[in-house]
């Protein structure tokens, strides 16, 4: 990709991942919020390119307990759809995420598959604009804001059979919400090395349910380097971290869901190769590596692979 192949001090920082961003940013208690989805990727198009990216996530999660009858699993298959745009404006750039749920499965106490779950989840609309560079004519240092805003466009309404006419929130394809991310990043380009690090913060709105995932911090560290002659093929190592607050469930009085929420850091590890200058393929691999969770939840890996087109406009 041309972003890809001019990765010196221009290459911008974050994962978040994310592709926080890219995702329904539900809860922490057993809906995914991995935060290698944090912004607009490690590389970002040229000025006045557009990039469609396609990325499809495999996660799997289970929290509650047998005895006290609050089991509960989940598995799904995530098709990302992400726009990137640079327009001719210095420093600005823009990101469209349209998430699509080709089948999200539900398990209940028993851990036998009680539902099943598929359509268009909610779509995120993000912003970053580089506020300082430094460092040459190329600027090796880089220091970015990222917003984002979630709007409530998946549906909010799935009812299973066995729910007993009261929707259960993990068993949606979207929260009902408006929720906003901020996040600060910087990078330092010495290229083949990048070195990356960012912060951000996500607050989540109450549906009309009220329902209410709780709100997240999120880290990361990484480094990349490019290989081979031609420097197509990279390799990129994060340290990610995220601190959620407890889910508040719609009861009377209002209370937290005791099996939601708590710290949690991964490992995560990247490769990727431009099959020509426009072309990128890229697959990621996020271990949890690190648990505080509060309650009774059991954390797994979680696989990413995706495809990245740029166009000149």
């Amino acid at each position: 990709m041309k972003g890809a192949l001019r990765l010196s001090g221009r290459t911008l920082a974050a994962l978040v991942l994310a592709s926080l961003i890219s995702k329904p940013l539900l809860a922490c208690s057993i809906c995914g919020c991995d935060p290698s989805e944090g912004t607009l990727g490690l590389e970002r198009p040229t000025s006045g390119d557009l990039r469609l990216a396609v990325e499809d996530r495999y996660f799997r999660k289970e929290s509650g307990s047998v005895d006290d009858g609050s089991r509960e699993g989940e598995r799904e298959d995530r098709i990302g759809l992400r726009f990137q745009y640079s327009p001719p404006v210095p420093r600005l750039s823009f990101q469209f995420d349209v998430p699509i749920y080709p089948w999200k499965a539900h398990y209940g106490v028993n851990g036998l598959q009680d539902d099943t779950n598929q359509g268009l989840s909610d779509l995120a609309l993000s912003a970053r604009y580089e506020v300082l560079h430094f460092g040459g004519a190329v600027p090796r240092h880089v220091v970015s804001l990222t917003g984002t805003l979630k709007t409530p466009t998946g549906s909010n309404s799935h009812l299973a059979a066995v729910d007993n006419g009261v929707p259960d929130e993990h068993k949606q394809i979207g929260t009902g919400t408006w929720d906003e991310m901020l996040g600060v990043w910087y990078s330092y380009g010495d290229f083949p090395t990048v070195v990356y690090a960012g912060a951000s913060a996500r607050i989540n709105g109450t549906n009309g349910r009220g329902n209410h995932f709780g709100n997240a911090l999120f880290g990361t560290l990484g480094v990349r380097r490019s290989f081979l002659e031609s420097k197509r093929l990279y390799f990129a190592l994060d340290a990610q971290g995220r601190n959620a607050g407890k889910d508040t469930v719609p009861t009377v009085p209002r209370s937290f869901d005791p099996n939601s929420g708590g710290f949690i850091a991964y490992a995560t590890g990247t490769a990727g190769y431009a099959i020509t200058v426009d072309l990128l393929v890229r697959a990621t691999v996020q271990i949890p590596v690190v648990t505080v969770l509060n309650g009774v939840q059991s954390e797994y890996p979680v696989g990413y692979l995706a495809l990245a087109w740029d166009f000149t406009l």
